[in-house]
């Protein structure tokens, strides 16, 4: 009897040593070798170098999206005192806003000339037809947009209050969940939701998922074209991107999974058919839900790295175009992908920090 327990328990601790073996290979499965983690290092540190050292060169859009984004994912405090600088065109715009906002007629004339600036590509024409019929739905997006870009920078207009009153009856919910919607703005879609939250309007993110599943079902995928495959892929990039308040906070892989597992059983042809940007944005969506090694993962940190033009030091465009303002979202997101940090960082926050305060309109000294 001695000798069976005796036997028993070399089996026993057999088995769990086997089994701890096991779930610690597995675990390392996917563990980038060191030698491939420095390599992505140096790429983003030459696609960080190029853009600091070229920051005069962007244009003022670019300069505060770069600035915007690096603060948020090194916690630089210099990256903090180079954004903010399209505050004033921003407040000058509401200002006028809310001076009309009263006149159906202004609002909807806004909303018409917005949809006449469209351009005429198929996009374009996609968009000019989603949109028509609207009345002021356009003006009343981009007054979604406007709030939403001095909230990045922890700022609320002096007439938000009544902007909020009025997005809450203009009645966005059917055009933003409609299936010609999102086909048109699939990214803008997810960006428009979650800042109507984010704003304090209203909270429809749970109507995401049943919208974009009606609008693009994955079964009907072999269906798609490469643009449409595009469209849907920067939708469900954007659902996860804008839950992270686009780099602040990590998201919830299980919220996120209907989206994440469609990245993996769709990798190679992600890999084959979607642009780099989209390829880096599917990348940090794992990222943002804290799942740091896997296949889909590595296989957009490849491409993405060797997509890196070695003299240029960027990710040129599709025609092959190395413009710094027109190729800085994609570059940003290139660096972020091959030089994830440990930690996000909120803001930057303008209005915490008196000497960046005081470099803001007089309406938000007070």
């Amino acid at each position: 009897m001695i000798i069976s327990n005796k036997l028993y328990t070399t089996i026993f601790v057999a088995i769990v040593f086997w089994c701890v073996s096991s779930v610690s290979a597995n675990d390392n499965k996917y563990v980038l070798p060191k030698e491939t983690t420095n390599k992505y290092l140096a790429t983003a540190d030459r696609i960080r170098n190029h853009y600091d050292s070229n920051y005069v060169k962007l244009s003022g859009s670019a300069q505060n999206h770069y600035a915007v984004r690096m603060y948020r994912l090194t916690g630089e405090k210099y990256y903090a005192q180079q954004s903010g600088s399209e505050v004033y065109q921003i407040t000058d715009r509401l200002n006028f806003y809310l001076e009309n906002l009263d006149s159906e007629e202004w609002r909807d004339g806004q909303a018409q000339s917005m949809i006449d600036a469209l351009s005429n590509t198929r996009r374009g024409k996609l968009r000019k037809k989603a949109l028509m019929g609207t009345e002021d739905k356009r003006f009343a997006l981009y007054l979604v947009y406007q709030m939403a870009k001095l909230d990045e920078y922890g700022i609320k207009h002096p007439g938000h209050e009544k902007f909020v009153a009025y997005l809450k009856q203009a009645g966005l919910h059917d055009l933003l969940m409609s299936a010609d919607f999102i086909h048109a703005y699939a990214a803008q879609v997810a960006n428009y939701v979650y800042w109507l939250k984010y704003t304090g309007v209203v909270d429809w993110t749970a109507d995401l998922k049943p919208a974009f599943e009606n609008a693009y079902p994955d079964d009907k995928d072999a269906e798609l074209s490469k643009n449409q495959f595009n469209n849907k892929l920067y939708g469900l990039t954007h659902i996860v991107l804008a839950d992270s308040n686009y780099y602040q906070q990590n998201v919830s892989a299980k919220a996120h999974a209907w989206i994440l597992d469609y990245f993996k059983m769709r990798q190679d042809r992600i890999v084959e058919k979607s642009k780099e940007d989209i390829q880096a944005e599917i990348g940090l969506c794992f990222l943002l839900a804290e799942i740091d090694e896997h296949p889909t993962l590595n296989a957009m940190k490849k491409v993405i790295n060797d997509a890196v033009h070695p003299d240029k030091n960027m990710v040129l465009s599709i025609s092959g175009s190395d413009n710094l303002s027109s190729g800085e979202h994609r570059n940003v997101l290139a660096y972020a992908l091959l030089n994830w940090p440990e930690k996000l960082h909120q803001g930057p926050f303008l209005m915490k920090d008196k000497k960046m305060k005081a470099n803001l309109p007089l309406v938000y000294q007070q």
